[in-house]
């Protein structure tokens, strides 16, 4: 439950702390005396929007801390552990708001999102605020208080990414059937491409093998007349060659070997030369056999590379780039076959994630059925004690079987007959004021019956209500705080004496600054103020002695 709150700087308040206790905790006040302001400050606290207005007037920042006491099982505190922000059976809540920029939120001292103090905040404090019989005639607004009476939070959410699963699919299955004409128009062009490649079969390894195989062919005449002009030198020439005159040189040289010893090592050497010699002219000889001067041949291969050429010219490549174009191309019109498979894939898709959606649907439409039997009986009940006897009210729930959304088939109606004899109509167009304030008072205490969260409160929702009817409210509240915190804001003074606790605010106006404060009741002080609440401005023995018969005391 809530036990402590500290403001300072905020709205009209300059500094305000306050403790709080179990029970049924009331606040009243003066019109415009800020009863309102704490109950904004600590919504302010669970993640609301903050907005730089509301920083006191001459300060740079407002900050608000709420402090709460824990049961270690509670969702709160399961929360807290889960995001590893738990410190003993205590949370502590703190917003800071700069007056020339952005706030800060905090959990137990850490520094967390907005969005991580509001979802704490759903587990901590109802708020009830006074426009709530307003949107009460929100269709959507009563579905979701049905859902929330029903718990059906997961099969919400279940719903929920089904239909945004469907919404996908059909996203991608109207892209890929927009994109169906122009995908077959570039689908037949590829399959031309890719079946004129493939007859070619430019793959780097065999391209790089044909150049090469041209190369030869194409020099072939001239390496054989080479090679064959090097054999004529070395030996066929029969006038003259290297051989021959290799001979004539070492027959000289044994002349002079006989003459002088120190020419021997020379005539060795060319003994060697002409080993060398013969061997070069061996080589050249079987290097000459194995030329292959095929004409045919060679026409042969200037017609597969001018195709290459052709190809490449075709495709605005170079031939080298051709092989990888051409897997380019193959892999294009792979990808174009898969998306047709994958319109067909879609459509299986389709047809599965429609058969879960409507699945989930039609059982969140049978859980808020057999809810809503129950909720709309229960109303009925506790509206007849809130003055409006022979009233009956009823939820109407229609089904679109063929609707997809986020909250399944159905749309609900909040019908009402206020008084005995009429037929039911929706509550926008019977319903006044008054009664909307009490059917919705009804529904804040049936739903909150069914909540876990260990403070509610009511902000002025009894606005319409008066006499005998306040005071079945107030007793309602009261009921209500006996398993949680209860704090009620009103101008009821039948609703205010039910109370445990009892609360004032109070505006004080100085020169230049006004500022709201708010006082801890005792005994007689409540007697004035129920007595102020009863008779205005003229209080009198009468009205106090009336006061203290609403209290219970003598």
């Amino acid at each position: 439950m809530l036990s402590r709150i500290e403001i300072r700087h905020f709205a009209i308040i300059q500094s305000l702390a306050l403790d709080w206790s179990g029970g049924m905790t009331v606040i009243t006040g003066e019109t415009g005396a800020g009863k309102s302001i704490v109950i904004d400050a600590l919504g302010i606290t669970l993640g609301e929007r903050a907005e730089q207005s509301m920083v006191y007037p001459g300060s740079q920042q407002a900050e608000v801390t709420a402090i709460f006491d824990l049961d270690e099982k509670s969702a709160a505190a399961q929360w807290l552990s889960a995001h590893d922000l738990a410190e003993d059976n205590q949370c502590i809540l703190r917003r800071v708001i700069v007056k020339d920029g952005k706030s800060r939120c905090f959990i137990n001292g850490r520094s967390v999102t907005q969005s991580q103090l509001k979802s704490l905040g759903h587990f901590l404090v109802d708020i009830h605020g006074q426009h709530a019989h307003q949107t009460l005639l929100n269709n959507k607004e009563q579905l979701y208080l049905l859902d929330r009476y029903a718990d059906n939070s997961q099969l919400l959410r279940a719903v929920s990414e089904s239909a945004q699963k469907i919404a996908h699919i059909q996203k991608r299955k109207k892209l890929l059937e927009q994109e169906k004409e122009a995908r077959q128009a570039k689908f037949d062009l590829l399959s031309y491409q890719v079946e004129e490649l493939s007859a070619a079969n430019p793959e780097e390894q065999i391209l790089a093998s044909l150049e090469q195989e041209h190369l030869q062919a194409a020099t072939s005449q001239d390496r054989l007349h080479l090679t064959q002009a090097s054999m004529q030198c070395l030996k066929d020439d029969e006038e003259i060659n290297c051989l021959t005159l290799l001979a004539k040189a070492q027959d000289q040289l044994s002349q002079l070997s006989h003459l002088d010893n120190q020419a021997q090592p020379i005539s060795e050497l060319l003994i060697q030369a002409e080993s060398l010699l013969q061997d070069a002219y061996s080589e050249l000889n079987s290097y000459a056999n194995q030329l292959d001067c095929d004409p045919e041949r060679l026409s042969e291969l200037d017609d597969q590379l001018a195709l290459f050429h052709d190809l490449a010219r075709k495709h605005h490549v170079n031939i080298q780039e051709l092989p990888a174009h051409y897997s380019r191309l193959r892999t294009e019109l792979n990808q174009l076959q898969d998306d047709e498979e994958e319109l067909g894939q879609i459509e299986i898709e389709f047809t599965q994630a429609m058969n879960e959606y409507r699945k989930l649907a039609e059982k969140l439409s049978q859980n808020r059925e057999k809810v809503a039997n129950k909720l709309q009986k229960l109303i009925a009940q506790k509206i007849q004690g809130l003055a409006m006897e022979g009233g009956k009210f009823e939820i109407q729930i229609i089904r679109q079987p063929e609707q997809i959304s986020a909250i399944g088939f159905d749309q609900i109606n909040f019908l009402v007959s206020a008084n005995p004899g009429q037929p039911l109509q929706p509550l926008n167009k019977v319903a006044s004021g008054g009664e909307l304030s009490r059917i919705s008072l009804a529904i804040a205490v049936i739903t909150a019956e069914q909540q876990l969260v260990p403070c509610i409160i009511f902000d002025e929702v009894d606005v319409g209500i008066g006499g005998g009817t306040a005071e079945t409210v107030g007793h309602l509240l009261n009921e209500l705080a006996t398993n949680r915190q209860v704090i009620c804001v009103t101008h009821q003074p039948q609703v205010a004496a039910c109370g445990d606790h009892h609360l004032v605010a109070s505006k004080t106006k100085k020169a230049k600054s006004t500022t709201t404060e708010m006082l801890q009741l005792d005994q007689k002080q409540r007697i004035e103020e129920i007595g102020r609440m009863l008779g205005g401005l003229v209080i009198s023995e009468k009205t106090l002695s009336h006061a203290k018969e609403m209290l219970g005391v003598d």
